[in-house]
């Protein structure tokens, strides 16, 4: 009731009124609602950019109901780190076709869609670009980050399993090059769906504890933790107490991070450097 049960979707505004928007789960329909539309006179629409984590259920099944595309107020720019643009077609396509959805004429070319990877770079506009890194979680997801004219803002890992147990040469090397990747990366939005008892059960389920994320951050050099994905049985006081335990656990280690919980229609103000 307090944190919300949408699935994933964050806005990212910068300061020179550019914005991307990350994933297109059930809590893009809300997002499409706030936006005005921007049609000009002469007919012409503004283009809106949408980056997408990866292709499962729950990071696209808000496409169809976003605003933007049903009343052509935008032209969307679709995009989605570690995919061939071939394969974001036919997923796009799907989620906006029969049986999924019903059919309306003009709706598919409302968009566009794009391919980028971790040699390369999603440019939103002359001062904002995404780099998406990987992941690890079964099929393939993205690590994405925001960076400004100043340098990275904000970074996104919804489904990210860190095994930071796991001591594996090739699990280290990943993880050691994730934090330079994201060195003093002012805020960080983490999966944090499991608790660090919850762990052993769901090895390979490609999703971190809380703690981990915290560590994790920690080593980052983070201002602040935002965590997100939480599990969907958890209640509002279960996920107070998880940050709770993860304060704690900056707390014992002398950090001054900042640690909070993901939820509906938070907005927080990102100072970037």
């Amino acid at each position: 009731m307090r944190y919300g049960g949408n699935t994933a979707c964050v806005d990212v505004q910068l300061a020179d009124g550019s914005r991307v928007i990350l994933d297109a789960g059930t809590g893009l329909r809300a997002l499409g609602q706030s936006l005005p539309s921007t049609s000009r006179s002469d007919g012409a629409v503004s283009p809106l950019a949408l980056v997408l984590t990866h292709l499962h259920s729950d990071h696209v099944s808000g496409l169809a109901h976003f605003a933007p595309i049903i009343t052509r107020s935008h032209r969307v720019r679709v995009a989605c780190g570690g995919v061939n643009a071939a394969t974001l077609r036919v997923v796009v396509d799907q989620q906006l076709s029969p049986p999924l959805f019903p059919t309306l004429d003009g709706i598919a070319e409302a968009l566009t869609v794009e391919a980028f990877d971790a040699a390369d770079t999603f440019v939103v506009s002359t001062s904002c670009r995404v780099r998406a890194f990987a992941a690890h979680h079964p099929g393939g997801a993205s690590i994405l980050r925001v960076d400004d004219a100043i340098g990275p803002l904000v970074a996104y890992a919804p489904d990210n399993e860190l095994a930071c147990a796991d001591e594996d040469p090739s699990r280290m090397t990943w993880r050691a090059g994730l934090v330079e990747s994201l060195r003093g990366i002012p805020v960080l939005l983490h999966d944090a769906t499991y608790s660090g008892d919850e762990l052993a059960m769901h090895r390979g389920w490609g999703h971190s504890s809380a703690e981990e994320a915290t560590q994790f951050a920690m080593q980052c050099g983070a201002r602040t933790l935002v965590l997100t994905h939480h599990h969907p049985d958890r209640t509002d006081d279960q996920v107070d107490a998880i940050v709770a335990r993860c304060r704690a656990i900056v707390q014992e280690a002398g950090s001054t991070m900042t640690v909070m919980a993901a939820a509906e229609g938070m907005l927080l103000d990102v100072v970037p450097g």
